[in-house]
């Protein structure tokens, strides 16, 4: 498992060599679709991160607070973490295996090519892991935490986004 900035970083360099740009809403949901397809594709989870359902999708709070300067423009920077030896902030570096960066760099360039409202979109699904998340009948889920399973069990029996 990854860490979720990185792992945006990757999608933001890939976004970057491509000519395409990226705002907060679309990474949230690029790296939302990633992880799903990772977990279908590789049994495990890519990120390490705790999604939550939003009004507009799977949110990684990770990713929201890192980019929220930018508002609903793109992002020009890169995600960064403290790091614990020097004190100082440091961008997340990737660091994924030659299959899985492979498979991955396919799928960013998919997601970078959809706009954030058609991801959204598909996110919020009938039936899918953010619906019933967001739309439960009970309160045992205050965090509105979207589970691995959820995600894996939807994407594995389902038409592929």
């Amino acid at each position: 498992m990854y860490d979720v900035r990185a792992v945006a970083n990757f999608v933001l360099d890939v976004a970057e060599a491509h000519g395409r740009n990226v705002s907060n809403l679309h990474i949230n949901k690029i790296v939302y679709f990633l992880h799903a397809d990772f977990l279908v594709a590789f049994s495990r989870p890519l990120v390490t991160a705790k999604i939550e359902a939003w009004t507009y999708g799977p949110v990684f709070r990770e990713l929201y607070r890192e980019f929220r300067e930018f508002g609903d423009a793109s992002i020009v920077g890169r995600a960064r973490y403290l790091d614990p030896e020097t004190g100082r902030k440091k961008n997340a570096e990737w660091h994924f295996t030659c299959e899985e960066e492979e498979f991955l760099r396919e799928l960013v360039r998919k997601y970078v090519s959809m706009t954030p409202g058609a991801l959204v979109a598909q996110s919020h699904i009938e039936g899918g892991p953010w619906d019933r998340t967001w739309n439960h009948e009970t309160k045992t889920n205050a965090s509105m935490k979207i589970s691995d399973e959820a995600i894996k069990s939807w994407y594995e029996r389902t038409v592929k986004h």
